[in-house]
């Protein structure tokens, strides 16, 4: 199953968060279909330069926007070590998921986060996808999700 998600999910070997924001982006072929993606990069890496992503839990939510993006586009990266993505937070982070979406496109943004944000609070759900327990009906479901970019929350 692992495999057929490499459109929005990869493994992350990065040790710092700039390079693993950069290597979800490169790997994830998703954001390929960006019409700018080095422009994606800029403006994700200046939006963490504002204020860290990292969000606890070992969870991060990168972002930038892009004039032409017509819904969010979002992909997962997965650090097996984990990264520090600054002092507030101090667990290290192992799901890294980076979003690219309009600059004006605000509600399905906000959709889209709310929803992925339903799924990683639930510190069970965490659990098992950070252990990787790919086969798990509710992981089965979350990258389904991913996968086909149509965001809803876990019931």
């Amino acid at each position: 199953m692992i495999d057929s998600l490499s459109r929005v999910f990869c493994s992350v070997l990065s040790s710092d968060k700039h390079g693993a924001i950069d290597e979800v982006i490169d790997k994830c072929s998703i954001f390929s279909e960006l019409s700018d993606k080095p422009r994606f990069i800029r403006a994700v890496h200046r939006r963490e330069r504002q204020q860290s992503t990292g969000i606890g839990h070992g969870v991060a939510i990168a972002h930038g926007k892009l004039p032409d993006i017509r819904k969010p586009v979002i992909a997962l990266g997965f650090s097996d070590k984990g990264i520090i993505f600054d002092d507030r937070y101090p667990d290290p982070v192992q799901l890294i998921f980076v979003i690219a979406s309009s600059l004006h496109g605000g509600s399905e943004y906000l959709r889209a986060v709310s929803s992925i944000l339903t799924w990683v609070h639930d510190p069970d759900f965490r659990r098992v996808l950070v252990g990787k327990e790919w086969e798990d009906e509710r992981v089965v479901r979350f990258f389904s999700m991913l996968s086909s970019q149509e965001f809803r929350p876990q019931y």
